[in-house]
């Protein structure tokens, strides 16, 4: 069955009895073990969804979005208690950086200087680099502020990443900002400078599940990515080919259940240990465009992903299991439970010229901007 993707944003009818204008609250998330204080900002729209965001880590906790008959639920997987984020995986909601993703053999070359970053990873005796390091963007506190427009309501988080953080060059001064609009988007902005040549890769690395609160196995949801190509990574998890996605299980040009070729053999399944994939998303022009639609058609919930990067990582938590995630806002977290939809640059750029440059030079500005825009598709 054909199943329309245009964005349906749910009436107002249906909403009835919601909030009747924007509004953010903020109050205390607890005390890390180093004695720093977080804080958790909720944000509301004028239809009641909401969002909440901390500065540990600039993370996403909870966006919640009404399904078909108007019932609002969290689409967020993961933590709701500061001790959980810090003791639990690393990267459940929080901002990715310096560097998203991967860097092959930790190091990578720039007019001329080789720098090494932290190893905190290794693959066939070999380092490599991977969100950061060991002590990435997502383990700090973050200054936040609320910040307003006319449709919308944000925070906007501030960090200086120190020159030598983690081994990279450059005081890089960066700033996120989360908004929630009247029009059930989250945006997401990035923005960021230098004093000295370096390399930037930032994301968000949120796990979704449309079903809400109650779960589901997150391989029923309905995906489409706009790509006809897709890496195959090597070894060590980094960029290898680039390949064209007719007659793989990631073609999903046309819209297909996230696992209709789970079974299929193909070697970045075989590699990834199932399926975790990065595409490239047509129209590379650093505008922002459609990368991709998720859909439940259960509950109706859908987003749409726009963004002005040039690819989008999946992965589908296999990693997830009951056993080591008991601490989930909703009960354990079990395998396959959430969806990565991340916009990135694409691993390993440092040291791959065929893919968009990742380096960024004093007197530029990094900047980088995402959107989720929810809807409900109000007929099953």
């Amino acid at each position: 069955m054909k199943i329309s993707f245009l964005s349906i944003i749910c009436t107002a009818v249906i909403l009835s009895g919601c909030a009747s204008k924007m509004s953010v609250i903020s109050k205390s998330f607890g005390t890390l073990s180093t004695g720093e204080e977080a804080t958790l900002w909720h944000l509301e729209n004028v239809n009641g969804a909401t969002m909440d965001v901390t500065n540990y880590g600039c993370r996403i906790v909870r966006i919640c979005m009404p399904d078909r008959t108007g019932k609002i639920d969290d689409v967020v997987v993961g933590y709701g208690d500061l001790a959980s984020f810090e003791e639990g995986d690393r990267f459940i909601g929080p901002v990715i950086g310096r560097f998203g993703n991967r860097i092959d053999h930790s190091s990578f070359i720039l007019d001329g200087v080789k720098y090494d970053v932290d190893a905190n990873e290794h693959f066939d005796g070999e380092p490599v680099h991977c969100h950061g390091g060991r002590k990435g963007f997502d383990r700090y506190m973050w200054e936040g502020e609320t910040v307003r427009r006319d449709d919308m309501v944000g925070v906007r988080f501030h960090r200086l990443s120190p020159d030598g953080e983690q081994g990279y060059p450059g005081n890089l001064d960066t700033y996120v900002t989360y908004w929630l609009t009247n029009d059930n988007v989250v945006k997401l902005e990035y923005e960021a400078t230098t004093d000295n040549t370096t390399v930037v890769n930032l994301s968000n690395h949120t796990y979704f599940n449309l079903r809400g609160s109650e779960g589901c196995y997150v391989m029923e949801h309905i995906l489409q990515v706009e790509a006809d190509t897709c890496v195959q990574n090597n070894s060590h998890f980094c960029p290898d080919l680039l390949l064209h996605v007719e007659g793989t299980p990631f073609d999903f040009r046309s819209p297909h259940r996230v696992d209709y070729r789970i079974d299929m053999p193909n070697e970045q399944l075989r590699i990834m240990r199932g399926m975790s994939a990065c595409w490239a998303i047509r129209s590379r022009d650093g505008t922002c465009r459609r990368a991709a639609n998720l859909y439940d058609p259960k509950s109706g919930r859908g987003v749409e992903v726009w963004t002005t990067e040039p690819a989008l990582l999946t992965y589908t938590g296999r990693a997830f299991n009951v056993q080591n995630y008991p601490n989930g806002k909703y009960g354990p977290i079990d395998k396959f439970a959430g969806m990565l939809l991340e916009t990135i640059h694409f691993p390993d750029s440092p040291n791959q010229p065929r893919f968009p440059s990742t380096t960024l030079h004093p007197g530029e500005i990094y900047h980088s901007t995402t959107e989720y825009r929810f809807y409900c598709q109000t007929e099953k």
